[in-house]
């Protein structure tokens, strides 16, 4: 009873090295793209600050009256 027939061992199991590298490139793909949207999206708003803030608003550059 004892003496059986052994058992098969475990086997673990591991992923495709392929598969692994393709997960590990998207998601560096899906970082460097995040923070290129969030470095566009800053460089937009510096911008559209200092377009707003060069021109100034009318009364300071002068202009007191509507129309001419």
């Amino acid at each position: 009873m004892c003496g059986g027939k052994p058992s098969k061992p475990k086997v673990v199991q591991t992923e495709d090295p392929a598969v692994t590298a393709q997960k590990a490139a998207d998601e560096a793909a899906k970082k460097a793209n995040e923070e290129t949207a969030a470095a566009r999206a800053k460089k937009q708003r510096s911008t559209l600050l200092s377009q707003a803030g060069a021109a100034g608003t009318v009364i300071e550059q002068g202009k007191r009256t509507l129309g001419a």
